[in-house]
C-alpha cells in the first residue's frame, strides 16, 4: 500500500468510453474490452473504494471538434480509415457521480486541452499526486500522464486500470516510463 495515498490525490479517469473500449477495426480485430477482459472490473472496483473513501475523482473524455483538435488532419493522413471520433457514451463502469468533475478534452493530452482548469481544480483541492487510468495507455493516458509530470505533479499510473490496442503495447509502454518520471503500480496497492 502506498503511505497516506488519500491525502492530496486524485484518481483520473481517461476516455472511458463506449466507443474506444468495444470497437473494433481492420488492423485491431480485437476491442480493447477483449484484450483485457478484466479492465471494467478492476476500475468499478478502484472507483467504489475511492468513492467510500472520498478520494478526489476525474475524468475526462475526449471530443474531438475540427476547430479545436488541431491535430485531426495529420491523424486522418496516418489513419484514414479512423478509430472513432471522440463523441461517445461514457462506458456504464467508469460513469462519474454528479460531484465528480468532468472535463472535456479536444487532444490526446488532457492538459493542453484543459491545464489551466484542471491547475485552479487542483490547487483549490490541494491536489498533488495522481492516479491515472484509462484508455490508450500509449495515447490519451501517457500523453496526460507526461504532461502531468511536467506540471509538477507526483504521477502514477494504475496498470490494471488501463487498456491498449494490444497486451503487449500495453505492457511496453508502462515498461518504458516506470521509475523514470512516473510509477506505475497496482490498483490493488492503494487500498487495504
Amino acid at each position: 500500500m502506498i503511505d497516506n495515498f488519500e491525502k492530496h490525490s486524485a484518481i483520473v479517469c481517461i476516455d472511458f468510453q463506449k466507443e474506444y473500449l468495444y470497437t473494433t477495426s481492420e488492423k485491431f480485430p480485437s476491442s480493447i474490452e477483449a484484450q483485457f477482459p478484466q479492465l471494467s472490473n478492476n476500475v468499478k472496483n478502484l472507483l467504489s473504494k475511492a468513492r467510500d473513501r472520498n478520494m478526489f475523482i476525474i475524468h475526462a473524455n475526449e471530443k474531438d471538434d475540427k476547430e479545436k483538435s488541431k491535430w485531426m488532419p495529420w491523424w486522418y493522413t496516418l489513419h484514414p480509415l479512423g478509430f472513432g471520433d471522440g463523441h461517445g457514451d461514457i462506458a456504464p463502469f467508469a460513469k462519474p457521480l454528479p460531484n465528480e468533475v468532468l472535463f472535456t478534452k479536444h487532444t490526446f493530452d488532457l492538459f493542453s486541452s484543459v491545464g489551466d482548469a484542471f491547475d485552479i481544480y487542483a490547487k483549490k483541492h490541494q491536489i498533488n499526486r495522481l492516479y491515472f487510468c484509462g484508455v490508450l495507455t500509449k495515447a490519451c493516458v501517457m500523453f496526460s500522464a507526461n504532461s502531468a509530470f511536467s506540471r509538477g505533479y507526483e504521477v502514477y499510473v494504475l496498470e490494471d486500470c488501463c487498456g491498449d490496442r494490444s497486451v503487449a503495447e500495453h505492457k511496453a509502454v508502462l515498461d518504458l516510463y516506470d521509475q523514470y518520471h512516473i510509477k506505475v503500480i497496482n490498483s490493488n496497492n492503494l487500498f487495504f
